[in-house]
């Protein structure tokens, strides 16, 4: 892909995108949640057609009209994000930390095919971090929900951090 492509792609994520980190609860789990991963990128409807344009530069994900006059262009998953983080990260200037600790706890993903539990609480902590770099509206997952399924299980056993105990 051409420089000034990638240049471009990264300022259109710094201006009209988001990178974003999920816990999703998933039942049949074994530690009840998933760690989903997105890159997306926004405009008004009327504007479908640079989000069709940018989606056939990229090659990857889907794009869909919310129903509230914007529609999103979305990739989700480990390797797809990883590959367009990696693209822009030379050029995105407001997202720098966010593209940076993205690649940061996607390697950290990556290294593991099963995480342990104590690796999976801490990866859910980095989740929770990260989403303090966002305008997240409702979060309604973290790392205390991972924390309670894992004792839940008997996976871990509770522990009271300094950061819980009463002050």
């Amino acid at each position: 892909m051409e420089e000034t492509l990638r240049a471009y792609i990264a300022g259109f994520l710094d201006g009209d995108g988001s990178i974003y980190f999920q816990l999703i609860p998933r039942p049949g789990n074994v530690y009840g949640y998933e760690i989903r991963v997105s890159v997306c990128f926004y405009q008004h409807t009327s504007n479908r057609r640079i989000l069709e344009w940018l989606k056939e530069k990229i090659g990857l994900g889907y794009i869909r009209d919310r129903g509230d006059g914007v529609s999103d262009y979305t990739i989700v998953g480990y390797e797809e994000v990883r590959k367009v983080l990696e693209l822009v990260a030379p050029y995105v200037f407001l997202k720098k930390k966010q593209t940076e600790m993205a690649l940061q706890l996607l390697n950290g993903l990556k290294k593991r095919i099963r995480l342990k539990p104590r690796e999976f609480l801490d990866m859910a902590k980095y989740v929770d971090e990260f989403s303090t770099l966002n305008y997240s509206k409702k979060k309604l997952h973290n790392m205390k929900s991972v924390r309670a399924i894992l004792e839940s299980k008997g996976l871990i056993t509770p522990v009271t951090t300094e950061d819980e105990s009463p002050r």
